[in-house]
C-alpha cells in the first residue's frame, strides 16, 4: 500500500455564496460544520496516512481545534492557502513530507463524499498514476452562442468531475509548479495533468457528492443528508 496523504481544499472565499452564510465550509448541521463530514470521511479512509488542511490564515485555529473537537484520529496538518485554487493545492502538497508517495486531493465543501470512493480512487490512482472520481451527465448537453443553440454534444462522453483525484506526489508537484511559472491557471488538478499530456483514470460515483457552491447547494446538502438518517 502506497503512503498517501489527503489535501482538502477548504480555502475558498464563498463568493457565490451570495451572503447567505459567513463560510460555506463552517455553515454548522447539528453542531457539525460542513468540512468535517468531509474531514471525517477521510479520516476513516483505509490507506490516508496524514491530513492536511489548506485554509485562509484566519481560520487556521478553527481547522487546528477540529482535531480533538471531533475526534480525527489521523495526523493532521493545517496550513495556509493562495490566490487560487491551484495555488491553495500547491501550498497543501508542499507540506507533505517527502517520503509520501501519492496524494489525494479534495474538497472541503464535498460533505457527502463516502470512504468507499475515496478508497476506490485511491486504488486506481496506486495503479495507473492518476485517478479523479465522476460521474457520467444525464442531462442533454447543448452547445450555446448569443443565447442561440448551436449544437448537441454528445453525453455518453461527457463527466462532470469530482473530488477525491489522486497522482504521485513528485509528479504532481513537478506539473503544478511548471503550471504555476508558466501562467497557466487551471479549476481541477485533473486539467494539469490533460494539459501536459498525462492520462487519467476515471473512477466512476455518485450524483449526490456535490459540491456546495451556490445558495441552493445548502437546501440540497441538508435534504440528502436527512434522507441518510
Amino acid at each position: 500500500m502506497a503512503k498517501t496523504a489527503a489535501v482538502l481544499v477548504c480555502a475558498g472565499s464563498g463568493s457565490r455564496m451570495k451572503g447567505s452564510c459567513d463560510n460555506k465550509l463552517l455553515f454548522d448541521r447539528l453542531g457539525i460544520p460542513v468540512a468535517v463530514h468531509a474531514l471525517r470521511a477521510y479520516d476513516e479512509t483505509e490507506g490516508i496516512d496524514l491530513l492536511v488542511i489548506v485554509t485562509q490564515k484566519d481560520l487556521v485555529p478553527v481547522y487546528q481545534r477540529f482535531k480533538k473537537r471531533f475526534g480525527i484520529k489521523k495526523e493532521m496538518i493545517v496550513t495556509v492557502g493562495g490566490d487560487t485554487r491551484m495555488e491553495s493545492v500547491l501550498n497543501g502538497v508542499r507540506v507533505v513530507p517527502n517520503d509520501y508517495d501519492f496524494i489525494a486531493i479534495g474538497d472541503g465543501a464535498r460533505p457527502l463524499i463516502r470512504s468507499q470512493e475515496i478508497r476506490a480512487t485511491l486504488e486506481a490512482g496506486w495503479t495507473s498514476g492518476a485517478a479523479a472520481l465522476g460521474m457520467y451527465l444525464t442531462d442533454t448537453i447543448k452547445e450555446v452562442a448569443d443565447g442561440k443553440i448551436q449544437r448537441t454534444i454528445p453525453r455518453d462522453v461527457l463527466v462532470g468531475i469530482q473530488t477525491p483525484q489522486v497522482f504521485r506526489r513528485e509528479e504532481y508537484l513537478e506539473l503544478a509548479e511548471r503550471a504555476v511559472q508558466s501562467g497557466e491557471s487551471f479549476t481541477d488538478d485533473a486539467s494539469i495533468y490533460e494539459h501536459y499530456g498525462k492520462t487519467v483514470v476515471l473512477v466512476e460515483g455518485r450524483r449526490d457528492n456535490i459540491k456546495i457552491t451556490v445558495p441552493e447547494d445548502i437546501a440540497i446538502f441538508l435534504a440528502l443528508m436527512e434522507e441518510q438518517e
